[in-house]
């Protein structure tokens, strides 16, 4: 399943590279118009590269979902600990509510939410994994310093950050403005 990510792409900054930010950015596109049913030759023609250059590298449109996911994520917000659970938290909050509304990430939690693909939200959650234990860890840390009493479990507290920011722009089609993200 995750043959992608094990193929070695040399080059940094190189052809390879430029076609693997192509074919990423095109299977993002095909997800920000909702449409989780293309194929590996829709996106070689989107990409303008060689359909036997995207099988070589992504046989199957799960690794090409993989490939994607892993450029979107990569940003995905992240904050250091300043020491402050309260700036961290509103530091996330924002970051998180930013992007939240992109349209790629509207239409991937539109697809996740109807369920009909639960491979695809398996895919999702493995690659959110590492930014979600980051954020578990800001609370970790912040229950470590005392500003967090030592009964809250550290993903619940995150559930319950993300549920708002994520919900409003996949429900109510508008972004939470910063008082919103604020309270």
């Amino acid at each position: 399943m995750d043959a992608a990510s094990d193929r070695v792409r040399v080059r940094a900054g190189g052809r390879s590279e430029k076609i693997r930010s192509a074919v990423g950015q095109a299977t993002l596109a095909f997800l920000a118009e909702g449409q989780l049913a293309f194929t590996v030759v829709e996106v070689a023609a989107r990409a303008g590269v060689g359909r036997r250059t995207v099988y070589r590298w992504w046989p199957t449109r799960d690794d090409l979902l993989i490939e994607a996911l892993q450029t979107h994520v990569r940003r995905v917000p992240t904050v250091a600990e300043s020491g402050s659970w309260e700036q961290d938290l509103r530091t996330l909050a924002h970051e998180l509510a930013e992007f939240a509304a992109d349209p790629v990430e509207i239409a991937i939690a539109t697809i996740m939410a109807g369920g009909q693909h639960p491979d695809f939200n398996r895919i999702v959650l493995e690659q959110w994994r590492p930014a979600m234990d980051s954020w578990r860890d800001l609370v970790r840390g912040a229950i470590a310093r005392g500003e967090v009493a030592e009964s809250c479990e550290p993903g619940t507290v995150v559930t319950t950050l993300l549920a708002p920011i994520f919900f409003s722009p996949l429900s109510m089609r508008r972004s939470l403005g910063a008082a919103e993200v604020d309270a």
